[in-house]
Order: C-alpha cells, then sequence, then structure tokens
C-alpha cells in the first residue's frame, strides 16, 4: 500500500509539474533583453560533426557564413568521409578530415577541440541537419555579455511535411517551453538539446576530456549533452535559454526512425537519473534553487513513461484504494490541458497542432524505442537525414512564426 501511494504521489506531481511551472513562467519577464551592443565579445568556434554524410551540411555551412556577426570560425568534422567534395572556399571555414575513422561524435567533439584556434571564448554545437538565420550568433553573443557562460537556442522544426515529421515537432515544441524556457524564467536552469548550444571553451574542453575517458572505457558515448548539463549545474553555473537564438532542426519523417531515436533518449534518461537525484540532493541541502529545480525537470519521465506508468498506477489503484485512482485520473486531465496550455504560450504553428489526434501513432512507434535501449550503450544508432533546405527559403517561408522575436534581429 504505502508502495503504492508513493508511486501515485509521484504519478501526480509529474502529471502537474509542467501545467504549473509553465502557467508561473509565463507570468514572468525574459531575464535577458535586446539591447544595443558595445561591440562583440566573444569569438566563436562553430563546431559541426558530420558522419559518412557531409552533403547534409552544406546549407548549414551556409547560413553560417552568411551571419551579421563577424568573430567566428567554422569547424566541419567529417567522419568517415572517404571523397569530400568542399562546395564552399572561405577562409572562414576549416574541413577536418581525422586520418582514421572516429565513428564517435564525441571523438569529433573532441578532434575539433584539439584543432581550433586557441583565440576562441565560446564553442558552438551543431548537428549537421540545423539551420539557423543570420542573427544566431548575434543573440548568443548578447547572452554572454550578459554573464552567461552557457546559452541553449531554440531549436525550431526544419520539416513538418509529414505526420511524423509533425509529430516530433509537437513534442520539440512542447519540451522547447516546459524543459527550456520555463526552469530559465523561474531563475534556473534550462536544459540542453544537443545542437544549438554555446558553451565557454574552457568549460566544454574538460567536459569532453571527460566524455572521452568514458568512450576509451565503454566503446560509445550517446548522451554526452545530458552529462554536460548535470556537470555544469552541479557546478554552480546557470544555463540560459535564447529563444531568439532559432536552430531549425530537421524532424524524423517516418515511423522507422522512432525507435532509433527514442532508444537513444530513453537510454539517456535511464542512464543519468541516478546522477540527477544525486543533484537533487545537492540542491536541498544547500537551498541551491537553480540545482533543485534543474534536477526535478530533468528528473521528469519522458512522456510515454509517464503517462503509461500513471494509467498503469492508476488501474492498479482502482482495486486497491480508488481515491488514488481518482486523483491520478484529476492530475491526469490537468497534464492534458497543460499540453495544450504550453504549446500554446510557445506559440506551436497550426499545422504541427493540427497532429495531436495523430499521437497514438507515435506512441506506438515510441514503444519500440524500449527495445532499442540496451542496444544504444554499444550503437550511437544514427538517425538518417534527407530534408535538404536552404536556410533562405525556410526563412522566407517561416519567419511569421517568430515575428514576436524580431525586436532580436537587429540589436
Amino acid at each position: 500500500m504505502v508502495i503504492l501511494e508513493i508511486l501515485a504521489a509521484a504519478c501526480c506531481f509529474y502529471l502537474i509539474f509542467p501545467f504549473v511551472t509553465g502557467a508561473v513562467a509565463s507570468l514572468l519577464p525574459a531575464p535577458v533583453k535586446p539591447m544595443p551592443l558595445m561591440g562583440s565579445t566573444s569569438d566563436f568556434a562553430c563546431v559541426i560533426t558530420v558522419y559518412k554524410d557531409l552533403d547534409i551540411a552544406w546549407p548549414l555551412v551556409n547560413s553560417l557564413l552568411s551571419q551579421k556577426y563577424s568573430r567566428y570560425h567554422i569547424y566541419l568534422v567529417a567522419d568517415g568521409v572517404s571523397d569530400p567534395k568542399i562546395k564552399y572556399m572561405d577562409p572562414r571555414l576549416s574541413l577536418l578530415l581525422p586520418t582514421s575513422p572516429l565513428n564517435s561524435k564525441v571523438a569529433s567533439l573532441n578532434h575539433s577541440l584539439e584543432k581550433m584556434d586557441i583565440n576562441h571564448t565560446h564553442v558552438v554545437v551543431f548537428d549537421p541537419d540545423n539551420l539557423v538565420p543570420a542573427h544566431f550568433l548575434q543573440v548568443l553573443d548578447r547572452y554572454h555579455q550578459a554573464g552567461y557562460s552557457v546559452v541553449q537556442g531554440k531549436r525550431i522544426a526544419k520539416n513538418i511535411d509529414t505526420t511524423y515529421a509533425a509529430l516530433d515537432a509537437l513534442g520539440e515544441y512542447y519540451y522547447d517551453y516546459s524543459v527550456r524556457n520555463v526552469p530559465f524564467l523561474l531563475g534556473a536552469s534550462s536544459t540542453i538539446a544537443g545542437s544549438g548550444m554555446s558553451i565557454q571553451k574552457d568549460l566544454y574542453q574538460k567536459n569532453i576530456a571527460h566524455e572521452m575517458r568514458e568512450l576509451l572505457a565503454n566503446g560509445v558515448v550517446v548522451s554526452e549533452d545530458k552529462s554536460l548539463q548535470l556537470q555544469l549545474v552541479r557546478q554552480g553555473l546557470r544555463i540560459a535559454y535564447a529563444p531568439a537564438a532559432i536552430i531549425f532542426d530537421e524532424k524524423i519523417s517516418s515511423s522507422q526512425q522512432i525507435g532509433k531515436q527514442r532508444g537513444r533518449w530513453l537510454n539517456s534518461y535511464f542512464r543519468h537519473s541516478w546522477e540527477a537525484l544525486k543533484a537533487l540532493g545537492k540542491g536541498l541541502a544547500g537551498l541551491d534553487w537553480n540545482i533543485f529545480l534543474f534536477s526535478i525537470t530533468v528528473l521528469m519521465p519522458p512522456m510515454v513513461v509517464l503517462v503509461g506508468g500513471s494509467l498503469l498506477v492508476m488501474g492498479i489503484a482502482i482495486f486497491i484504494k480508488p481515491l488514488l485512482a481518482v486523483a491520478i485520473g484529476i492530475c491526469m486531465l490537468i497534464f492534458i490541458a497543460g499540453f495544450g496550455v504550453n504549446l500554446t504560450l510557445n506559440r506551436t504553428p497550426r499545422r504541427v497542432m493540427a497532429a495531436i489526434p495523430t499521437i497514438p501513432l507515435f506512441v506506438w512507434g515510441q514503444l519500440a524505442g524500449f527495445m532499442n535501449i540496451r542496444r544504444a550503450n554499444k550503437d550511437f544508432m544514427v538517425t538518417d537525414h534527407t530534408f535538404n533546405i536552404e536556410v533562405e527559403e525556410i526563412w522566407d517561408q517561416r519567419v511569421h512564426e517568430f515575428s514576436y522575436l524580431k525586436h532580436w534581429w537587429n540589436i
């Protein structure tokens, strides 16, 4: 009975947590304002890691070469590319070709750190399918000038043309608000998304050195971003969230890709849960709001685990303690309401909201992710990228979605 009550309490807490925190955060002002800058202070190393498919990265390279900000250099690490064809010849671009296959994103990141100019102050990490508008680095510099060592940008779906892409985008919009924007507005740290993140170079060098030791010991590292965020917050740093630093990210386009992607994510969640619990204890002991709220946020179970687990506990409680089942049912309704409210607060496009009735399709695909949890310990399970588009085209099509951020574009 006690165990059932504890499980029910945990389910109820996390079912209402996104609604309550999202509602409170919506009433608070943004911590950083778009103010005119007195010159630039950041020198960015923009790192793109490619595995076998070099062509997918050229649109991103083009979008970085079009930045309004001037102090940066692009490092394109082409791992496993046998016959590289350079599309852009520019002094701001270095194509790095490892002499032997690295077969690891962490190893590629480490390779870029070894090759980059010592004068860089910050490292910005990209996936090869990303795209960024011309003001991206300019916004990041504003946040670094405000005193933040680590800044996470706003990841947005690049493609929403298929049912599965729209469903994947739906999750991105929800988590972008719930676990990145909301914690930062509430005075804690944003979570890191894995791309579109800018971090002080010396901090990143220490983290990658740690991850390289794990890579040598275990043969694969599948969630270096989750390890990094816990290390940073436990050190007392606050990770900022910059909604105007927009990164377009490719979404999955078929059911076959869901199992791979979710397998990595579920593996990452369970792998780092113990570290997050220890961080929660540290936050409580030290009365540290940043560590405390951040730890609660990263311990929030993936949606399929939270909803599925809650339904299971509710089903058991019906026969043992019906009032618990009623409480979970009420919290489930609050969760559904919070899901819609947080999507609305994040200004989710109608085309993406229209995918809500097809969520069961995505849930079915996510169940396959459980079959891939153990596989992710040995295999990075790279997601295929097929949606090629230049930043100018997508920005012209989608700029109206970000009109509420336009005061950031000319700071």
